[in-house]
C-alpha cells in the first residue's frame, strides 16, 4: 500500500512540475513571436509613411550615378525605328 501511493506522490509532483515548465517555455516563445510579429508590423508602418506619398504608386529614387545622367542626357542616334506588321500565314 506504500508503494502504490508514494508512486501516486511522485508521479502527481513530477506531472505538476511537467506542466509548470511547459506552460513557462509555451509562454516564452509565445512572446517572441508575437515581439518579432510587432516588430515586422512597425517596420512597415515606419517603411510606408517615410516612403513616397500614398496612392502615387510612384517609385522613389535617392540616388541616380553620375555615368547614368551622362548616358540619359546623351542623344542615341544608332539607327532608325521601323514600324513592321505582323503577317499571319
Amino acid at each position: 500500500m506504500g508503494f502504490i501511493f508514494k508512486f501516486l506522490i511522485i508521479t502527481i509532483a513530477l506531472s505538476w512540475i511537467f506542466s509548470k515548465l511547459l506552460q513557462f517555455f509555451l509562454r516564452s516563445k509565445l512572446k517572441q513571436f508575437i515581439d518579432r510579429a510587432n516588430g515586422i508590423y512597425q517596420e512597415e508602418q515606419r517603411r510606408q509613411t517615410t516612403g513616397s506619398r500614398p496612392g502615387s504608386g510612384g517609385v522613389q529614387v535617392d540616388h541616380i550615378p553620375p555615368k547614368f545622367k551622362e548616358k540619359r542626357n546623351r542623344k542615341d542616334d544608332s539607327g532608325d525605328y521601323i514600324d513592321y506588321e505582323e503577317v499571319k500565314d
